[in-house]
């Protein structure tokens, strides 16, 4: 178990979307756990960098380290780690080959935190330390918790938005031209400088500025395309296919999913066969969606697979309180 004196956040220095659900993250451990968000200025983070890219012993205003997130994992320093922070690594994406370097690097944190199950399987294939080296999945912040109770309007069969394989568009596409009916929405014209979803007549239906006006779209789908990274993309990911939190969200937002993934200890770890094959040809597409669009909805089971799959909860099984 791991005491934590605060959480280290980059929110006034990352300001791309990638970031937005890292600081959420932060909100609600922050919440979950009573710890404060330090957020310091670009001149507090480039002293940071450079104190432990020289491995400087700067000295520590808390007893516990604190919590950070660190987007993608390096094998050299880069100023990414500390013994001052417990990092959570978001995306690994190295070969084998770099796993003495990284572990090297980070011989001076506390405790390491691996969301990918992949990687930390090879991690301590490779010699890590299961007791400083965790598992920790990604999570789904607790604001998008889903109430099976509250009625959902879903008036949008698909919505070809977000990161897709070519591969799941095209068969989307076909599925679409021979199933006349089907309400679907695309992304199209800016308006007021906010993107914007149309209908296949070229209609307006949702302005998808924010995550929260993207998460209400999907609030309005009853299907949803997902792939795991690389998989079709040509993501260099070293192999790796991690399932990402938007899975998490979708589900959350009352849709069913049409996808691509690997067998591999991530997909398995999240039960992405739970909820449907990966689908290799288009007579496979059009089956799961003929069986997705013709039941019913079981908000019920999608609430219990969620329950443990909060921030709040899966922080809280490796903290002290």
């Amino acid at each position: 178990m791991i005491q934590l004196s605060g959480i280290l956040s980059r929110r006034k220095v990352k300001h791309r979307p990638s970031w937005h659900l890292v600081f959420e993250w932060e909100d609600e451990i922050s919440r979950a756990l009573s710890l404060p968000v330090h957020a310091p200025a670009r001149p507090g983070w480039w002293a940071r960098s450079l104190a432990r890219r020289l491995g400087l012993k700067c000295p520590a205003r808390h007893f516990h380290p604190m919590l950070e997130f660190v987007m993608i994992a390096t094998p050299d320093n880069r100023g990414r780690y500390s013994r001052h922070t417990v990092p959570w690594i978001i995306d690994w994406f190295l070969p084998d080959s770099d796993i003495p370097a990284f572990l090297h690097s980070t011989r001076h944190c506390q405790q390491v935190l691996i969301s990918s199950r992949e990687a930390y399987e090879r991690l301590t294939a490779n010699g890590a330390d299961p007791g400083r080296y965790r598992h920790l999945p990604l999570s789904l912040p607790d604001r998008y918790r889903l109430d099976p109770s509250a009625e959902m309007h879903k008036d949008i069969d698909l919505a070809l938005v977000g990161r897709n394989t070519s591969l799941l568009l095209e068969y989307a596409r076909r599925y679409v031209d021979s199933h006349p009916g089907l309400r679907v929405v695309v992304k199209g014209p800016k308006r007021d400088g906010h993107p914007w979803v149309y209908d296949l007549e070229g209609h307006p239906v949702a302005d998808i500025d924010s995550r929260r006006d993207y998460l209400a779209l999907m609030r309005r789908c009853r299907l949803f395309l997902y792939s795991t990274p690389g998989i079709d993309d040509g993501k260099p990911t070293q192999g790796f296919s991690q399932v990402t939190p938007r899975f998490l969200e979708a589900l959350a937002c009352g849709c069913r999913p049409l996808m691509r993934y690997p067998d591999n200890p991530d997909t398995r770890y999240y039960r992405l066969s739970d909820f449907g094959p990966s689908i290799d040809t288009y007579a496979q597409f059009e089956a799961e969606a003929d069986r997705i669009l013709s039941t019913p909805l079981d908000l019920d089971a999608i609430a219990a697979y969620l329950a443990p799959r909060y921030t709040s909860q899966v922080i809280k099984s490796i903290v002290y309180l």
